[in-house]
C-alpha cells in the first residue's frame, strides 16, 4: 500500500462528503444506490457486513430489512460516529479498521452477505481483502460490490494509457464545498483477477445506465451517465 498521506482522509472531509453524497441529485442517489438496492436479496434474519460503510446508508437499510446482525466497518471514526448518530436502535456493530489489514475481527463463515459499495478503488491491492471475503462468508453467501468502472476512469481522467495503474488525485464538489479524494485506476483485467482467483463464483457483472426517473433531478448527470460508464457492479457467491 502507498503511504497514508496519499490516501483519502475521510476523518478530515467527513462533513463535506456526507453532505455531498446525500444530495438528492448526487450520483450516489441518482445511480449507485438505486441499482445496488435492486441487486440485494432478502436480508431478513441474515448477517450483513458493510465494508467501507461511509454514511451508513446500506447498514441502515439492512437494519430496516430486519437483518439479524449488521456490522459496519470503516477506516474513518468520523464516518462511524455519523452512523452511530443515525442508528437509533444502537444495534449496528461499528468497527474502526483499515481494510488493507484484512478482517481479523470477523469469524470464519459467519456472514451471509457482504456489501462493499464504492470502496475498492481506494485500495491499491485487492487480493488479500477478496480472500477475506471468501473466508468470512457462509457457504452460499454473497458479496455485492460497486466500484469505479475502469473505462469510465480512463475517459474522465484522460489517461495517457488505459493500461496504467496509478493513484488519481481528484476533487469532488464545488467551490467551498469541494474536497480532495485519491483513488486508484486499473484495467478491467486487473479488477477481475482477484475475484477469479478467490474461489468465489461471479454471479453477475453489470454496467447499468441511469434510470429515466432521475432526469429531472440532474439533467447534466443524466445525459452523461446515459452514454458513459461510471460504476461497475458485481455480485459474487461462495
Amino acid at each position: 500500500m502507498k503511504s497514508k498521506v496519499e490516501l483519502t482522509r475521510y476523518d478530515q472531509i467527513s462533513s463535506k462528503y456526507i453532505e455531498h453524497v446525500n444530495r438528492n441529485n448526487s450520483w450516489n442517489n441518482l445511480y449507485e444506490r438505486p441499482y445496488m438496492l435492486s441487486l440485494f436479496d432478502d436480508f431478513s434474519n441474515k448477517t450483513v457486513l458493510d465494508l467501507g460503510c461511509g454514511t451508513g446508508f446500506y447498514s441502515l437499510y439492512a437494519l430496516e430489512q430486519k437483518a439479524s446482525s449488521v456490522t459496519s466497518v470503516d477506516a474513518s471514526q468520523e464516518m462511524l460516529n455519523h452512523v452511530k448518530g443515525k442508528d437509533a436502535s444502537g444495534r449496528i456493530k461499528l468497527v474502526n479498521a483499515d481494510l488493507t489489514q484484512g478482517l481479523p475481527f470477523i469469524q470464519n463463515a459467519s456472514q451471509e452477505y457482504i456489501i462493499c459499495s464504492l470502496v475498492l478503488h481506494y485500495l491499491e491491492h485487492w487480493d488479500g481483502l477478496v480472500s477475506e471475503f471468501y473466508r468470512v462468508l457462509k457457504p452460499g453467501g454473497k458479496v455485492y460490490i460497486s466500484t469505479h468502472h475502469p473505462f469510465g476512469d480512463f475517459l474522465v481522467h484522460n489517461k495517457e494509457s488505459y493500461f496504467d495503474t496509478y493513484l488519481i488525485r481528484d476533487t469532488w464538489g464545488d467551490g467551498d464545498n469541494s474536497f480532495p479524494v485519491n483513488y486508484y485506476t486499473r484495467t478491467l483485467e486487473d479488477l477481475l483477477k482477484p475475484f477469479l482467483n478467490s474461489g468465489l463464483r461471479i454471479v453477475s457483472i453489470t454496467e447499468p445506465q441511469v434510470s429515466e426517473d432521475f432526469k429531472h433531478l440532474n439533467e447534466k448527470a443524466f445525459k452523461y451517465l446515459s452514454k458513459n460508464p461510471a460504476f461497475l457492479f458485481l455480485v459474487l457467491e461462495k
